[in-house]
């Protein structure tokens, strides 16, 4: 009888992993597809509050902050685009506050020191392994102000602390964390 028992509930405790391990991916990959959706309403959100986009070139300011824009509770920084691959992303203000979406990491857009951080996920920099030197990439502020820059370089790196991604003096850095493997891609862009 307590042999009996035993099998039955290592049964259903085998029963109960499977569908643990059968769900756990389909979550993950919902949740994926949910944030790269998401963004793309924050994108089209933030499209409407802006003025009518404009090209302009980086000046040094006297205050080099960069103007944020709050949708529901998030602050954005501005919208990047990487043309080639149709993809428009939204910029999370502070590193670290929101990890679905690109962020800055540091710098300003103002005073050429900007990077951006993500991962290789659906809506994020899911596009890292066919970008190449050249292509164009766009960043505009919160202000409507459109910035346009060309690939200039790219890296690998097993981390992407500050002194990786300064190693070039680029006017915009974007590093990608590779989440299928332990590597960062870093990605310098120069204004054109």
């Amino acid at each position: 009888m307590k042999k009996r028992i035993n099998r039955r509930s290592l049964l259903w405790l085998g029963i109960g992993l499977l569908a643990v391990a059968v769900l756990v991916p389909v979550f993950w990959q919902w949740s994926i597809q949910s944030a790269a959706q998401k963004a793309q309403e924050y994108v089209r959100t933030l499209h409407s509050l802006l003025p009518q986009s404009q090209a302009a070139a980086p000046e040094a300011k006297r205050d080099n902050t960069m103007p944020a824009l709050s949708v529901e509770g998030t602050d954005f920084v501005g919208i990047l685009e990487m043309p080639r691959f149709g993809s428009e992303l939204p910029v999370g203000g502070a590193w670290g506050q929101v990890s679905k979406y690109p962020c800055r990491f540091s710098g300003s857009v103002y005073d050429r020191s900007l990077q951006i951080g993500a991962t290789s996920q659906a809506g994020q920099f899911d596009f890292y392994r066919e970008i190449s030197v050249g292509d164009q990439v766009y960043f505009t502020d919160m202000e409507g102000n459109r910035y346009r820059y060309a690939v200039t370089e790219i890296c690998y790196a097993d981390h992407a602390d500050r002194a990786a991604l300064g190693q070039e003096d680029a006017a915009l850095t974007l590093f990608v964390k590779n989440v299928y493997a332990f590597e960062y891609i870093i990605i310098f862009c120069d204004i054109l």
